[in-house]
């Protein structure tokens, strides 16, 4: 055998090499194979030839590292490749019977169906058992097929019950549908017979004011006069006085003078003087002759005498020299004697022109507070006369009301009934399909599964198959007539009951009760507070109310609702719609009811505090210089001043508690409302609640059980003529004052004893922790200067401070504090001017952001107010023919539209010309600008005068809100980023990425869905950002994306626009927006960043348009200024430092713009 060894291992290499050939063929197709087969199918046919066991099986299916189909295929082409020769022909021949193609594709024959493996391996037998096994699995794969056939028929079935029952909701759909227009109809009756009052109305209104306007005019003169004629007696008084010292002083030179020694003495002295000196020469010379002749004893004599004579002499000079000192000093005495009595002269002419001065100043005070007196008692009068014509006017409009209710409850009655009888056809007609259900089960189950299946597989597989795809017909059984459609869409019977009559009852405070809502607002809101709030009596008729609501046509309603005497104000459309408003329950939870926000709006918007400006409207030569009508003005005028509400400010309902029923705990009584104010003191606020600080002893609220310590709870009576119910627990400490001080006739107060709530606010205010029991935040809408406003405190619009005192030192002044960015803490305390003062500052700021816009930019737009007045002749002539509209109403709506216009337009001019005149408009729709509202008001008008009311515009597109009530949130995790302008948004996130900001910041990943799936999602969740990027596929960004980056920790970079800051808000997602602002400066810098070349004036003009949005957000922004950077890396670097202080900042969020 030594020559045998090396044939066998050529033999042996050989084999093999034909077995390498024949599985490099498999090799080169392993990607179609290991893609294509499925190792369930192969392995029983390979076991069953016994090329693998059941341990490779169980590897090659269960294995947890072959998580897909592709590496099990992989994997059992490996185990065969171990197996040699014989693993790939059973390998061919399983892929002959399963994958014919395949087999194609890897041995290029056509298959032939031979199974000789496994009659090789098991006989003919074992084919058989196999090809048996097959067979019943296809059978298994039929009956599986029958039951989801009978499931489809099942949900057929359940479709068309659901489709006759939504017929039937169609119908009753209609019944509502016909009652609304018959009420329209009503209503446009009675919109008629408004409208010829209200011209009545409007003219007697403009009448009053163009005398009032004269009578102040002619005060004006005559106080001007009145000036000039008490300076000229100063001027008098004082040519008096200087008349009379120099009379006095001409005297005394006179006098002296007179006084003076005569010439004749003057001589006669002098010869006196020369006698003497020559008697005195000669008796020199006799002395010296003398001297010569004497003997010596004389001469010892003469000496002696000479030396007492010298003596003499000297005590002369002694004497001499002391009188010429005496007179001396006497001179000196005369001078300053003369000097005082010079000083004293002056300082009684300066006593007496005081004096004068002083009684001057006190005839005019006394004649200015006659004046005073005099215009109070006319206010007083013409209020009094006002609120008589109101209470009479609307006497007639409650017992017209009265007998129209009547015909309203019978034709409530009448529709309710019919939609009863539809319900029970409903019902009817659904015991019928569950009966026909019922009837054909037993003939659907027999006809739908095959004859040849077990009874074993029938009862398992469609016994728990039935209550998962019919539920309806799992409780068919049931004896009840009840069923999962019968409680979803035919509602149980209850009988009718009667609406509430919300006029005399008081809800639930809203956020901002300053802001005029549309009426369509108060319909949608009031419908959302029934389906939370609603008894089980009323919760029948929710679904039906929801979808009727939708179809009712946004057509505002608050112009020919009011009842008031006066052109239509905020009152008037309040207590219209407190009669006319669908049902609310009386006390409502801490929940959204927005629907209030302009119930509380009852007061009369004439009554003003006494300080500031007598007339925030003026009526100058410029005004007319730029083609306003004096008379158009004034209309424009008195629209503005009906939004300055005075009724005080109110703090959100989140703030505060909801209106308390009674309660174990809670007493009430009932006092006199006229003479309430000087029965008792109030102390608190908001926050603390409102107590009894003191009564009057022997008062009769002192009889009634009031005392100190007491917490007033409710007040209900009659306010301003109306019957309320106000929440003194929730109050202001002004909206308290304010609310007791107009209580008329008999009232309610329900209250409780809570003294140590009132020790411990007591002892907080001797302490100094708190100043009132007032604490809400505001931000500011407007600029507010100390110097000129009448306060203590400067500010700057949106700012936010912490008011903590609304009447401070018992004036109409808020006591606040500066908050701190960071740490919320209070700063710089100071004074503010109240809510009514604001609003008139903001109305004055307006007026003068109107007539300041400089004459280059009024000639050079196509909407200037020259041509309004031009374009409003021809609409003047054709108006005149409606005797229902009047002509210079129509003018004036229209010019007011315009204006609105006009300052929408050159708004961020004026704010450049002058910081201190900058305001924050709001508007009366968050999702609206001014511009777009006041453009759409004129055009309506412009189309169909007669259905404009120019207030009810006004209320949409403006409102007069000084102040915003904000709420302050938290965020840990890093906040999401908005860029505007949003073309800069792109380019700045690339570079931020590009410039290793990685590790702060991301960009969020969109979903890919289809276009179904869109809408799906688009009325079932919230989505913030969405792009159509082919027809039939859209990528959109949802909140989930957003939280998912902030899990992350680092900031997600959004392309959006700030359109969806709202929408992120709402999802608790509190984004940080970034300005960066773009003037005619630094708009050079902008070409590297600017996605696509476009023009420098329309890039400014985008950017203009984007920077107006900035005012609608319900949040602060921070703003990139032009001096900050220099060049694109400064603009990186400034924005990740503003990013950052805005991400240690609080989040101040104004809800009611939400």
């Amino acid at each position: 055998m030594p020559g045998g060894g090396p044939e066998m291992d050529d033999y042996m290499e050989t084999l093999k090499d034909e077995e390498d050939a024949l599985w490099e063929n498999v090799e080169c197709n392993r990607h179609m194979l290991s893609r294509y087969i499925n190792p369930a199918k192969l392995t029983p046919y390979l076991r069953q030839c016994k090329v693998i066991d059941e341990q490779d099986e169980d590897e090659v299916l269960n294995a947890p590292m072959l998580p897909s189909k592709i590496n099990r295929a992989g994997r059992l082409l490996d185990i065969l490749h171990t197996k040699g020769q014989r693993g790939y022909v059973v390998f061919l021949e399983s892929l002959e019977f399963y994958y014919p193609e395949l087999y194609k594709l890897v041995t290029g024959k056509e298959p032939t169906r031979r199974f000789s493996t496994i009659v090789v391996e098991e006989g003919h037998e074992g084919l058989t058992h196999f090809l048996m096994n097959e067979v019943i699995k296809l059978q298994q794969q039929m009956k599986a097929k029958d039951l989801q056939r009978c499931e489809l028929l099942a949900r057929l079935r359940q479709l068309e019950d659901e489709k006759k029952q939504m017929t039937l909701t169609r119908v009753e759909l209609l019944t509502f549908q016909e009652r609304y227009y018959k009420m329209k109809e009503e209503r446009d009756s009675y919109n008629d017979e408004l409208v010829k009052v209200k011209d009545d109305n409007y003219n007697l209104a403009m009448r009053y004011a163009q005398l009032s306007e004269e009578k102040n005019m002619a005060v004006m003169r005559s106080r001007d006069l009145q000036l000039e004629i008490d300076q000229l007696k100063h001027r008098l008084n004082k040519m008096e006085e200087e008349c009379k010292l120099e009379r006095n002083q001409s005297l005394k030179l006179k006098n002296d003078i007179e006084n003076r020694p005569k010439k004749e003495q003057v001589l006669e002295l002098e010869r006196e003087n020369e006698m003497l000196k020559t008697k005195n020469q000669e008796l020199q010379s006799i002395i010296q002759a003398g001297k010569r002749s004497l003997p010596d004893s004389d001469k010892a004599i003469l000496d002696i005498l000479e030396h007492d004579r010298k003596e003499a002499l000297e005590d002369r000079q002694e004497l001499v020299n002391r009188i010429y000192n005496l007179q001396e000093e006497a001179r000196q005495a005369e001078e300053l004697r003369d000097k005082y009595l010079e000083e004293k002269e002056d300082l009684e002419l300066k006593c007496s022109t005081l004096g004068k001065d002083c009684e001057m100043y006190k005839h005019r005070m006394n004649t200015v507070m006659l004046q005073l007196e005099e215009v109070e008692r006319e206010r007083d009068q013409a209020f009094h006369s006002r609120d008589e014509a109101q209470t009479q006017y609307s006497q007639c409009l409650i017992e017209k009301d009265k007998y129209r209710k009547q015909i309203r409850e019978l034709e409530e009655k009448n529709d309710e009934m019919r939609i009863e009888m539809v319900r029970r056809e409903a019902c009817i007609v659904n015991l019928e399909s569950k009966l026909r259900r019922l009837s054909k089960d037993s003939n659907n189950l027999d006809q739908s599964l095959p004859r040849n299946l077990p009874v074993t597989i029938i009862s398992q597989d469609f016994g728990d198959a039935s209550p998962r795809t019919n539920g309806q017909e799992a409780d068919d059984s049931s004896t009840s007539e009840e069923s999962p459609e019968d409680s979803k869409y035919f509602l149980p019977y209850h009988p009718p009951q009667r609406r509430m009559n919300l006029k005399g009852i008081q809800l639930q405070r809203a956020k901002s009760p300053i802001s005029l809502k549309r009426t369509s607002d108060f319909q949608a809101k009031g419908h959302e507070e029934e389906g939370t709030d609603a008894s089980p009596s009323s919760c029948g008729s929710l679904p039906i109310t929801n979808s009727f609501t939708k179809m009712q046509p946004p057509r505002s309603r608050s112009s020919i609702m009011s009842i008031t005497a006066e052109p239509p104000g905020n009152d008037s459309i309040v207590r219209r719609y407190k009669e006319d408003a669908p049902h609310r329950s009386t006390v409502e939870e801490d929940n959204d009811s927005g629907g209030f926000d302009a119930l509380d709006l009852d007061d009369d918007s004439h009554e003003r505090y006494s300080f500031g400006p007598s007339s925030v409207h003026s009526s100058s030569s410029s005004h007319q210089s730029e083609g306003l009508d004096a008379y158009d003005l004034e209309q424009v005028n008195l629209m503005f001043r009906k939004f300055s509400l005075e009724r005080p400010f109110r703090p959100s309902v989140t703030s505060v508690g909801h209106v308390r029923g009674p309660g174990p705990s809670v007493q009430h009584t009932t006092l006199n409302g006229d003479s309430l104010t000087s029965q008792l003191t109030l102390l608190g606020g908001n926050a603390r609640g409102s107590f009894v600080h003191s009564v009057k002893p022997g008062s009769l609220a002192e009889k009634a059980g009031l005392r100190e310590g007491h917490q007033l709870l409710l007040l209900e009576g009659c306010i301003r003529g109306e019957r309320q119910s106000v929440p003194l627990d929730t109050c202001t400490k002004e909206e308290a004052h304010w609310t007791i001080q107009r209580c008329s006739g008999p009232v309610t107060l329900h209250y409780k004893v809570n003294h140590e709530g009132y020790r411990k606010l007591v002892k907080d205010m001797e302490d100094g922790l708190i100043t009132s029991g007032d604490s809400f935040y505001i931000r500011l809408n407007l600029n507010i200067s100390s110097q000129l406003d009448a306060c203590t405190m400067s500010l700057k619009c949106d700012d936010v401070v912490h008011v903590r005192d609304t009447m401070y030192q018992d004036r109409h002044e808020w006591l606040c504090a500066r908050v701190d960015p960071f740490t919320d803490h209070d700063l710089d305390m100071g004074t503010i001017p109240s809510y009514s003062r604001a609003q008139q500052l903001l109305l004055v700021k307006l007026q003068r952001l109107m007539h300041r816009g400089s004459r280059e930019e009024v000639d050079g737009t196509h909407h200037t107010l020259r041509a309004l007045r031009n374009t409003l002749q021809p609409e003047e002539a054709l108006s005149t023919s409606d005797p229902r509209v009047s002509p210079r109403l129509s003018r004036a709506s229209f010019l007011f539209g315009q204006l609105l216009q006009f300052v929408s337009r050159s708004e961020n001019k004026y704010k450049r010309m002058n910081s201190n005149e900058r305001v924050r408009i709001i508007s009366g729709s968050p999702l609206g600008s001014l511009a777009r509202s006041s453009l759409d008001a004129t055009k309506l008008l412009t189309e169909k005068q007669e259905e404009l009311d120019p207030e009810s515009e006004l209320g949409k597109n403006l409102s007069l809100i000084p102040y915003s009530l904000v709420r302050a949130f938290y965020c840990e995790r890093r906040r999401p980023v908005l860029f505007t302008p949003t073309v800069l948004a792109k380019t700045l996130v690339q570079r931020l990425l590009n410039s290793g900001g990685a590790m702060e910041f991301t960009i969020c990943k969109s979903d890919i869905i289809t276009r179904d799936e869109f809408l799906r999602r688009q009325k079932t969740e919230t989505i913030i950002y969405s792009r159509e990027k082919n027809p039939n596929t859209f990528e959109c960004i949802a909140p989930a994306n957003i939280e998912a980056v902030s899990a992350k920790n680092k900031h997600c970079l959004l392309e959006a626009g700030i359109g969806c800051t709202r929408d992120l808000i709402k999802s608790n997602i509190y984004p940080i927006v970034l300005f960066i602002r773009v003037c005619e400066k630094n708009i050079k810098r902008f070409r590297k960043l600017l996605p696509r070349p476009e023009t420098e004036e329309e890039f400014l003009r985008v950017c203009r348009l984007k920077e107006k949005e900035l005012e609608a957000l319900p949040c602060l922004y921070a703003t990139v200024e032009p001096d900050m950077w220099g060049s694109v890396e400064e603009l990186l670097r400034v924005v990740k430092d503003k990013i950052g202080e805005e991400q240690r900042k609080t989040i101040w969020v104004d809800e009611d713009q939400l």
